[in-house]
Protein backbone atom coordinates (compact mmCIF):
# COMPACT_ATOMS: atom_id res chain seq x y z
CA UNK A 1 0.00 0.00 0.00
CA UNK A 2 1.20 3.52 -0.71
CA UNK A 3 1.54 5.57 2.46
CA UNK A 4 2.52 9.20 2.80
CA UNK A 5 4.84 9.64 5.77
CA UNK A 6 4.30 12.82 7.73
CA UNK A 7 7.80 13.86 8.69
CA UNK A 8 6.89 17.36 9.85
CA UNK A 9 9.06 18.01 12.91
CA UNK A 10 6.14 18.81 15.22
CA UNK A 11 3.56 16.43 13.69
CA UNK A 12 1.50 14.92 16.52
CA UNK A 13 1.62 11.13 16.78
CA UNK A 14 0.42 8.57 19.29
CA UNK A 15 4.03 7.29 19.36
CA UNK A 16 5.84 10.53 20.26
CA UNK A 17 6.01 13.07 23.00
CA UNK A 18 6.74 13.07 26.71
CA UNK A 19 6.20 9.72 28.45
CA UNK A 20 2.61 8.87 29.29
CA UNK A 21 0.53 5.74 29.84
CA UNK A 22 -1.13 6.34 26.43
CA UNK A 23 2.18 6.50 24.57
CA UNK A 24 3.48 3.43 26.43
CA UNK A 25 0.30 1.51 25.53
CA UNK A 26 0.62 2.47 21.85
CA UNK A 27 4.23 1.25 21.75
CA UNK A 28 3.42 -1.89 23.69
CA UNK A 29 0.76 -2.84 21.13
CA UNK A 30 3.12 -2.66 18.13
CA UNK A 31 6.36 -3.77 19.78
CA UNK A 32 5.46 -7.07 21.42
CA UNK A 33 8.42 -9.18 20.35
CA UNK A 34 7.54 -12.17 22.53
CA UNK A 35 4.44 -13.29 20.64
CA UNK A 36 5.62 -16.73 19.54
CA UNK A 37 4.12 -18.64 16.64
CA UNK A 38 5.18 -21.93 15.07
CA UNK A 39 6.85 -23.21 11.93
CA UNK A 40 7.29 -26.73 10.68
CA UNK A 41 10.72 -28.15 9.88
CA UNK A 42 9.94 -27.78 6.17
CA UNK A 43 9.12 -24.07 6.66
CA UNK A 44 12.29 -23.57 8.73
CA UNK A 45 14.42 -25.11 5.97
CA UNK A 46 12.59 -23.17 3.25
CA UNK A 47 13.35 -19.94 5.16
CA UNK A 48 17.05 -20.76 4.86
CA UNK A 49 17.54 -21.91 8.43
CA UNK A 50 19.14 -25.19 9.39
CA UNK A 51 17.71 -27.89 11.58
CA UNK A 52 19.56 -27.76 14.86
CA UNK A 53 19.12 -29.61 18.13
CA UNK A 54 19.30 -26.22 19.89
CA UNK A 55 16.07 -24.90 18.29
CA UNK A 56 13.08 -24.79 20.63
CA UNK A 57 10.32 -27.25 19.72
CA UNK A 58 6.78 -27.31 21.01
CA UNK A 59 5.56 -30.49 22.68
CA UNK A 60 3.25 -32.62 20.52
CA UNK A 61 0.28 -31.85 22.79
CA UNK A 62 0.60 -28.21 21.63
CA UNK A 63 0.87 -29.12 17.95
CA UNK A 64 4.64 -29.57 17.71
CA UNK A 65 6.71 -27.44 15.39
CA UNK A 66 9.40 -24.90 16.17
CA UNK A 67 9.01 -21.72 18.23
CA UNK A 68 9.44 -18.64 16.04
CA UNK A 69 8.57 -14.95 16.23
CA UNK A 70 8.66 -12.14 13.66
CA UNK A 71 11.55 -9.69 13.54
CA UNK A 72 9.49 -6.52 12.93
CA UNK A 73 8.01 -6.38 16.45
CA UNK A 74 11.52 -7.00 17.84
CA UNK A 75 12.86 -4.10 15.77
CA UNK A 76 10.07 -1.92 17.16
CA UNK A 77 10.93 -3.17 20.67
CA UNK A 78 14.47 -1.95 20.02
CA UNK A 79 13.28 1.42 18.78
CA UNK A 80 11.02 1.69 21.83
CA UNK A 81 13.99 0.92 24.09
CA UNK A 82 15.93 3.77 22.46
CA UNK A 83 12.89 6.04 22.91
CA UNK A 84 12.76 5.14 26.58
CA UNK A 85 16.51 5.70 26.95
CA UNK A 86 15.95 9.26 25.70
CA UNK A 87 13.72 9.85 28.77
CA UNK A 88 16.02 8.48 31.53
CA UNK A 89 14.44 10.47 34.35
CA UNK A 90 11.08 8.79 33.65
CA UNK A 91 11.99 5.25 32.57
CA UNK A 92 15.33 4.75 34.34
CA UNK A 93 13.91 4.22 37.81
CA UNK A 94 10.92 2.06 36.81
CA UNK A 95 11.49 0.18 33.53
CA UNK A 96 12.97 -3.30 33.95
CA UNK A 97 15.16 -2.79 30.86
CA UNK A 98 17.20 -0.22 32.80
CA UNK A 99 17.44 -2.10 36.11
CA UNK A 100 20.39 -4.30 35.13
CA UNK A 101 24.06 -3.41 35.44
CA UNK A 102 25.19 -0.44 33.30
CA UNK A 103 27.24 -2.86 31.15
CA UNK A 104 24.21 -5.03 30.37
CA UNK A 105 21.98 -2.00 29.69
CA UNK A 106 24.65 -0.64 27.32
CA UNK A 107 24.95 -4.04 25.62
CA UNK A 108 21.14 -4.12 25.12
CA UNK A 109 21.10 -0.59 23.69
CA UNK A 110 24.04 -1.36 21.37
CA UNK A 111 22.30 -4.58 20.26
CA UNK A 112 19.22 -2.54 19.38
CA UNK A 113 21.16 0.11 17.51
CA UNK A 114 22.93 -2.60 15.52
CA UNK A 115 19.69 -4.47 14.72
CA UNK A 116 18.00 -1.28 13.51
CA UNK A 117 21.08 -0.34 11.45
CA UNK A 118 21.16 -3.74 9.76
CA UNK A 119 17.45 -3.59 9.03
CA UNK A 120 17.60 -0.10 7.54
CA UNK A 121 20.51 -1.09 5.31
CA UNK A 122 18.84 -4.38 4.35
CA UNK A 123 15.57 -2.69 3.42
CA UNK A 124 17.18 0.49 2.08
CA UNK A 125 14.28 2.82 1.30
CA UNK A 126 15.17 4.73 -1.84
CA UNK A 127 12.22 7.13 -1.64
CA UNK A 128 13.45 10.55 -2.76
CA UNK A 129 13.21 13.49 -0.36
CA UNK A 130 12.76 16.83 -2.08
CA UNK A 131 14.07 20.11 -0.66
CA UNK A 132 12.14 23.36 -0.47
CA UNK A 133 12.81 27.00 0.26
CA UNK A 134 11.11 27.82 3.56
CA UNK A 135 10.43 31.22 5.11
CA UNK A 136 13.06 32.40 7.61
CA UNK A 137 15.51 29.69 6.47
CA UNK A 138 18.55 30.71 4.48
CA UNK A 139 19.21 27.14 3.33
CA UNK A 140 16.78 24.70 1.62
CA UNK A 141 14.81 22.48 4.00
CA UNK A 142 14.05 18.76 3.41
CA UNK A 143 10.41 17.79 2.88
CA UNK A 144 10.02 14.56 4.86
CA UNK A 145 6.37 14.19 3.80
CA UNK A 146 7.04 11.49 1.24
CA UNK A 147 5.17 8.59 -0.33
CA UNK A 148 6.35 5.05 0.48
CA UNK A 149 5.40 1.54 -0.56
CA UNK A 150 4.54 -0.10 2.77
CA UNK A 151 3.28 -3.36 4.18
CA UNK A 152 0.10 -3.17 6.21
CA UNK A 153 1.44 -3.51 9.75
CA UNK A 154 -2.05 -3.84 11.24
CA UNK A 155 -2.61 -6.94 9.09
CA UNK A 156 0.76 -8.31 10.20
CA UNK A 157 -0.20 -7.78 13.85
CA UNK A 158 -3.58 -9.43 13.24
CA UNK A 159 -1.84 -12.44 11.67
CA UNK A 160 0.59 -12.70 14.61
CA UNK A 161 -2.22 -12.58 17.16
CA UNK A 162 -4.30 -15.12 15.21
CA UNK A 163 -1.36 -17.54 14.89
CA UNK A 164 0.15 -17.03 18.34
CA UNK A 165 0.85 -20.14 20.34
CA UNK A 166 -0.56 -19.63 23.82
CA UNK A 167 1.51 -21.85 26.04
CA UNK A 168 2.66 -21.33 29.60
CA UNK A 169 6.44 -20.94 29.89
CA UNK A 170 6.49 -23.95 32.19
CA UNK A 171 5.18 -26.10 29.31
CA UNK A 172 8.15 -25.23 27.09
CA UNK A 173 10.46 -28.09 27.84
CA UNK A 174 13.75 -29.40 26.54
CA UNK A 175 13.58 -32.59 24.51
CA UNK A 176 16.13 -35.29 25.31
CA UNK A 177 18.08 -34.52 22.12
CA UNK A 178 18.25 -30.77 22.81
CA UNK A 179 21.72 -29.25 22.66
CA UNK A 180 22.43 -25.84 24.22
CA UNK A 181 24.35 -23.29 22.19
CA UNK A 182 27.50 -22.09 23.97
CA UNK A 183 27.10 -18.99 26.12
CA UNK A 184 28.67 -15.96 24.38
CA UNK A 185 31.99 -15.09 26.02
CA UNK A 186 30.87 -11.60 27.10
CA UNK A 187 28.02 -13.11 29.18
CA UNK A 188 30.20 -15.54 31.17
CA UNK A 189 30.61 -13.10 34.07
CA UNK A 190 26.85 -13.13 34.76
CA UNK A 191 26.55 -16.91 35.23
Amino acid sequence: MITRFNGTLDFPSIYRGPPSPEIDAAWSRIANDVLPTRMSLEEILKAGEVDSPSKVKYPAKFGGGFMVSMDAPHQLHCLNLLRKASWPEYYGPKDISFQDTPEVVRMHLDHCIEMIRQNIMCNADVTMITWDWVQRHSFPYPNFNTRHQCRNYEKILDWAVKHAVHIDKSEITRFEDTVDLPLPFHLHHDV
